[in-house]
């Protein structure tokens, strides 16, 4: 850890001393420049009374600030003046002049004009002070952008500087023992409360893992006995009614038989696919910042490549791996502090050995995808399907003839089915091994830029599968919103359960998962290399080379696709048991995150089941983060009241998302403000931390570039017309929130407030008048700061008011809109099956086909769905036509309307003014930036990027 402190610390020396010659040839240039703006203005300054109306004068004030200004763009002839500053200098028009000019241009062509003025009887004065003002505007402004390029040289400096101060005080950290280093840490007040958090969390991790903790290996092959071989039958293609079979045993022998004759193949290696395995162990941030460097360096040289390829085509057959292991060394261990909050303790291993896991649990991984890709086959998919009430289906048809084909084709079900096949059925396993959308280290967003690679808008977004894993939890939200609003409509109530395992990953049986490996077939030899890679000695760093040595011996390290790739084979194991015993219904997960809603007596039977799973496999249940809700609207008059004794057998709490908990009394998701003050809380903690400038707008970016926004949810219409409003009140509170005086006394401020008043403290004698608002906002590419400002990603979304129009010539805002379209369209269709249903029984063919079938629906005893009464119906002796509301009852399986109501719901509404985070700040401050700085901000060739970007390359790592 010392040493890779010092190659950093070296690294910055080294670039600081790079760039300081850039900065004196800066300072050089904006002296220079100040002259000549100080010459011109203390000549007009000097003209009694005007400015100075005299001809003469004016031609020579335009000719020495053409020479000023040609001195001063020197080097930069093509530079575009064609800037509405520089138009409106020029008349305010661009009728007559080009729309893009270079200074060098522009300056001929007033030298040109003033040339010709001379000999000219309509030489006008006024031109002549425009042309003055316009190039005095120009010094001016290249004066600016100096001042400015030198800010960010010395905002840029400081930064280093604080960074250098971090690297020497870590040096000197492991360098004492950890006695010395703890009595430190409760010297410094701001770093013994992050401190204290850290080592209770360590402590139970600690208890956790060294700790050996088992399972019942028999009662697990028990569970998935049941599980695969003794449930419900399901008619095959092409088959009789008579010829029903179970397919889970089907299932599981085409599972088995893919996964073994997968494993018992020779791995592939070649340079892609080492190249794959360090960017997969790069991006799961396993590694100190020298070994990092180190693998990144490795990565652009293909003989080493080459080289590591052929080592590991030996040491990856199977007889190798059943015989390797980690050695008598002990595996160095860092805790680290995650944007959310929580700790993680990553394992800090040799280069290849990294190689050799991940290719190892690549080629695992690879091989559960495969096999869980066969649960979706024609021949064993409808397994997953509800299993439909004959006599039901049959008093349907009776009333609605393509009930079953529509039921098969067009509905709502078919669409659910199709968004969890492709969105959430085992996204975090690879495809290939060189596939990079795997889930390996993504338990949470990171606040980092990967969080916004790619963003899901729309239903197309959905049936394509998940750009990354860091769209899944987003995605929860939004099929939760579809179908909150869809049951609504159909059944008057909705019920959603929320939980997650506790400790998952150090709490995890070693014993559950060589059993479900087992279980599944997989050679014994990648099941001894599993049990040798879990059996590792581990040392903290912070604790010296003197520190204890822990033996694991429960649990699984975070952030390796071996571990994460079985774990997903047994959440699986979860996943089927739920859809199983809820005759259909999903489970959706975000890895432990658990999700699942419906009907009370569905919920009911999908808690029992998660917590049977829990306990045969030996884990527990989180109960801060078990919830149950229950929204009901008993004005539908399909609303049927629960029973207490099911709704008794549900856990208790709120449910919540991200910074949002779901108000069941409102049937909508709101803003949860004390989540929202508890991390403000932390991220004021961590910006007390930061004194630099550019450190303290990092810190601030990667919360509220992605963190923040990204827990509010997307802007979608089935969240409702009002969520953007919500998200922008919420994000205004957090800002406030956070900049609060110490004191509690006084207004609130902001983070422009406080980044300016902090340059105003710390370089006044550079910045004279007040720092503009495009230097905070517009990116590094401008030569600004980049303040993240995530509110125009949710304002975009909000109609401005019309009041031009009168009310029924307003557009409706998309969800009441989206309610109008669905009302409208089924009023429709059940208009047009009552008429066809009265024309058949007209023909007294058919008439008597029907009756035959209504006494047959009649006749069934079936107690589970009572609109079965409502399909047998008669009026004076004749078949009558079901009730709407019944009707509304059989719409998630045969209406159009009701699907494409659903696919609506998942939609991005039209932004009413539409802007990228990258984009709204240029626009947003488009006229400050060429009024003051002619439309760019900084001269580049004296800007230090490259010392900026050496720091930012670096990951946030959080305080305490």
């Amino acid at each position: 850890m010392a040493s890779a402190a010092s190659s950093s610390a070296a690294i910055l020396s080294t670039m600081k001393h790079v760039t300081t010659n850039k900065w004196d040839k800066a300072e050089a240039r904006l002296a220079e420049i100040k002259g000549y703006v100080h010459d011109a203005e203390m000549r007009l300054a000097d003209k009694s009374g005007s400015l100075g109306s005299d001809q003469h004068d004016l031609e020579a004030d335009v000719a020495r600030l053409l020479t000023a200004v040609r001195k001063t763009y020197a080097g930069a002839p093509s530079i575009d003046v064609s800037t509405r500053a520089g138009l409106r200098a020029k008349g305010g028009s661009m009728r007559y002049g080009k729309a893009h000019e270079s200074i060098e241009s522009r300056l001929n062509t007033i030298e040109r004009m003033l040339s010709n003025a001379k000999f000219s009887s309509g030489f006008s004065t006024s031109a002549a002070s425009s042309w003055r003002e316009e190039l005095l505007a120009y010094l001016r402004q290249s004066q600016r952008r100096m001042e400015y390029t030198i800010l960010f040289g010395k905002l840029t400096n400081e930064w280093a500087g604080f960074r250098f101060s971090e690297l020497s005080d870590s040096i000197t950290s492991t360098q004492q023992s950890t006695s010395n280093s703890d009595a430190a840490s409760e010297d410094e007040g701001s770093v013994s409360v992050g401190r204290k958090e850290m080592h209770e969390q360590r402590q139970v991790w600690e208890g956790l893992v060294t700790n050996l903790r088992t399972s019942d290996q028999d009662k697990i092959v028990e569970f998935l006995d049941d599980l695969f071989h003794s449930g419900p039958r399901h008619k095959k293609d092409g088959s009789s009614v008579e010829e029903l079979a179970d397919l889970r045993p089907a299932l599981l022998g085409k599972m088995r038989g893919s996964i073994f004759r997968g494993a018992k193949d020779p791995i592939v290696v070649n340079v892609a696919v080492v190249k794959a395995a360090i960017k997969a162990i790069l991006g799961a941030d396993q590694l100190t910042s020298e070994k990092r460097r180190a693998m990144i360096d490795l990565s652009n040289r293909e003989d080493v490549l080459s080289e590591i390829a052929d080592i590991l085509k030996i040491d990856l057959k199977l007889a190798a791996i059943e015989r390797w292991s980690w050695g008598d060394s002990s595996i160095k261990a860092q805790m680290r502090k995650a944007i959310n909050g929580k700790y993680r303790v990553y394992m800090d291993i040799e280069l290849l050995d990294s190689i050799l896991i991940h290719c190892v649990g690549q080629s695992v991984s690879v091989h559960i995808h495969n096999a869980l890709k066969k649960a979706w086959l024609p021949t064993v998919s409808s397994i997953w399907t509800a299993r439909e009430d004959a006599n039901r289906t049959a008093a349907i048809s009776s009333h609605i003839p393509d009930f079953t084909n529509n039921n098969t084709l067009n509905s709502t079900r078919v669409l659910r089915n199709e968004i969890y096949k492709k969105i959430f059925f085992s996204p975090r396993l690879p495809k290939g091994m060189t596939d990079e959308n795997s889930g390996v280290g993504r338990y949470d967003d990171d606040g980092s830029d990967a969080a916004e690679d790619k963003v899901q808008k729309n239903l197309t977004d959905l049936q394509e599968g998940p750009p990354n894993v860091v769209n899944l939890k987003t995605d929860i939200l939004r099929v939760c919103s579809a179908e909150m609003s869809v049951q609504k409509i159909v059944h008057g109530q909705f019920c959603l359960l929320q939980s997650d395992f506790e400790w998952f990953g150090p709490s995890l049986p070693h014993s559950t998962l060589t059993t479900i490996m087992e279980y599944f077939h997989f050679p014994k030899e990648l099941v001894q290399f599993t049990k040798s890679f879990l059996d590792m000695h581990i040392q903290f760093q912070e604790d010296g080379k003197d520190g204890a040595v822990l033996t694991r011996k429960t649990g699984i390290p975070v952030s390796f696709q071996l571990t994460d790739g079985i774990s997903e084979l047994l959440l699986f194991v979860l996943d089927f048991a739920v859809n199983q015993s809820t005759n259909g219904a999903h489970l959706y997960r975000n890895h432990d995150d658990l999700w699942f809603w419906g009907q009370p007596s569905q919920c009911v039977t999908a808690w029992e089941t998660i917590r049977q799973f829990t306990q045969i496999m030996g884990l527990q249940l989180n109960n801060e983060k078990t919830a149950f809700a229950h929204a009901v609207d008993e004005s539908n008059p399909r609303y049927k009241p629960a029973s207490e004794l099911d709704l008794a057998r549900l856990p208790a709490g709120k449910v919540k998302w991200g910074f949002l908990q779901f108000d069941e009394k409102q049937w909508k998701w709101t803003a949860n403000k004390a989540a929202i003050e508890d991390h403000m809380d932390e991220l004021r903690f961590q910006l007390k931390t930061r004194t630099s400038v550019m450190s303290h707008v990092q810190a601030y970016n990667a919360y509220m570039k992605n963190f923040l926004p990204n827990n509010f949810g997307p802007v979608i219409v089935g969240l409702g017309d009002d969520h953007p409003i919500m998200v922008l009140e919420a994000l205004q509170h957090a800002q406030r929130y956070l900049y609060r005086s110490d004191s509690g006394e006084g207004s609130s401020g902001t983070v422009a407030h406080h980044v300016r008043k902090a340059i105003k403290e710390r370089f006044g004698d550079d910045v004279k008048d007040q720092v503009p608002d495009c230097f905070l906002y517009m990116g590094v590419e401008y030569g600004g700061l980049g303040l993240a400002n995530p509110a125009p990603a949710f304002a975009q979304f909000i109609q401005l008011p019309k009041s031009d129009l009168a009310d029924d010539q307003k557009d409706l805002p998309p969800m009441k809109h989206a309610l109008k379209e669905l009302s409208s369209a089924i009023s429709e269709d059940y208009r047009l099956a009552s008429k066809s249903f009265v024309s058949r029984l007209n023909n007294k063919k058919h008439k008597h086909r029907m009756g035959s079938r209504q006494f047959e629906a009649t006749d069934s005893d079936s107690s589970e769905d009572s609109d079965l009464t409502e399909f047998a119906r008669k009026v004076d002796g004749a078949p009558k036509f079901m009730s709407f509301s019944t009707y509304m009852g059989t719409t998630e399986q045969q209406s159009c309307a009701m699907r494409h109501f659903y696919e609506t719901l998942l939609e991005e509404p039209v932004a009413d003014w539409s802007v990228s985070n990258k984009t709204w700040a240029a626009k947003m401050f488009d006229g400050e930036l060429e009024g003051l700085f002619g439309g760019y901000m900084a001269e580049e060739e004296f800007l230090s990027l490259g010392l900026y970007r050496t720091l930012a390359e670096e990951k946030v790592r959080w305080s305490g």
